[in-house]
């Protein structure tokens, strides 16, 4: 029998709001390499914790205060979990009494024999209707998938953005239970890496609009140059010249961010500082925008394949935030793939210029 209180989730300080935890539990053990090759996709993430992080209180059931953070990942790592299944996770959890968390992975034999994915066995125990994780007892959630470490990362950093159940990324979850949810962004040249921040940057700014953020500074007639192209009104007929109150004109929405503290940060780093019931993507002015002639733009989406991303001329600008932020159109509709520029607004579209 495994001890239900070694999942024992700690307690937030009084009147704090509840943080976002996913807890991390190692059911195979027969390859340290693999594990820690798993734990390096994960380990830089903030607020991770070995589990329990500080000792139990001798007070029965209060748990141990966890200092500030705006996320944890909590690790378990004890042989007495050998070869657990999601459904003893389920069982210690419901008595242990213990509120749950946001997302559970577990680290078994199909993810220490990938080493392409390290695919974890995950599920949530929140349904859609409620804000909040569930008390005990609780009928575990539907979705029990297989998802890439690398992708368990990205969700990770973007579940407090108000993404808070796998449903959230039902279009895209993978058809047969065999597959592996955001094996995709493993096979890319660069795939995406969180990396710890330097200092306290602040999280990015609740805004009406999609965040347009830049990262690279030095240059300011190249930024004004990219500012323009973005807002320039593109007209619906491009054989005529319109009037700008005409209704056939459109402009590029967005909420310029122009700080320092942002400067050199990658966009990983931006998923981790988005805000509460943020937009689904994320537009960045990087090194790249500002060195390429041409000043690609890097679109990330939060939503869909948290960690996906494309470049995208200024001038397209437009036509994808007008349509992704009415959700007119997916972000798999523009995604034009690794090394090219979106120049038309449509990943279906000839006119893809190579990087």
């Amino acid at each position: 029998m495994r001890p239900p209180s070694q999942l024992l989730l700690p307690s937030f300080p009084t009147g704090e709001e509840e943080i976002t935890v996913f807890l991390v539990v190692r059911t195979a053990y027969d390859d340290q390499d693999a594990w820690q090759d798993t734990l390096s996709y994960l380990s830089d993430l903030p607020g991770v914790l070995p589990h329990p992080p500080l000792p139990r209180s001798e007070h029965g059931d209060q748990g141990s205060v966890l200092p500030r953070n705006d996320k944890h990942l909590l690790l378990v790592d004890d042989p007495v979990w050998r070869n657990a299944t999601t459904a003893d996770v389920h069982s210690a959890l419901e008595q242990a009494g213990s509120w749950l968390p946001h997302m559970v992975l577990l680290a078994d034999e199909r993810t220490m024999a990938d080493p392409v994915h390290r695919p974890l066995l995950a599920f949530t125990t929140s349904s859609e209707d409620e804000d909040t994780p569930q008390e005990p007892p609780f009928v575990p959630h539907e979705h029990v998938l297989r998802i890439g470490a690398r992708q368990a990362s990205m969700l990770y950093l973007v579940f407090e953005a108000g993404y808070h159940y796998l449903d959230d990324w039902k279009s895209t979850l993978p058809e047969e239970p065999d597959e592996v949810f955001g094996a995709d962004l493993d096979l890319l040249a660069s795939p995406p890496r969180h990396r710890p921040l330097a200092g306290r940057p602040p999280r990015l700014p609740v805004s009406e609009d999609p965040l347009l953020i830049r990262t690279h500074h030095g240059d300011d007639a190249t930024w004004n140059a990219v500012l323009d192209a973005v807002g320039a009104p593109v007209f619906d007929d491009e054989e005529f010249e319109l009037p700008e109150e005409d209704p056939d004109v459109f402009y590029a929405y967005v909420h310029v961010v122009d700080d320092i503290g942002y400067t050199g940060l990658s966009f990983e780093q931006l998923m981790g500082l988005s805000p509460h019931d943020s937009h689904s993507f994320l537009i960045v002015a990087d090194e790249l925008t500002m060195l390429d002639p041409r000043h690609p733009l890097l679109v990330v989406d939060l939503l869909a394949d948290p960690g996906s991303s494309f470049r995208a001329a200024p001038g397209a600008i437009q036509t994808i935030q007008n349509n992704l932020s009415i959700a007119n159109m997916d972000f798999d509709d523009y995604h034009c793939g690794e090394g090219f520029i979106q120049y038309c607004g449509s990943a279906h579209e000839e006119s893809l210029k190579v990087l």
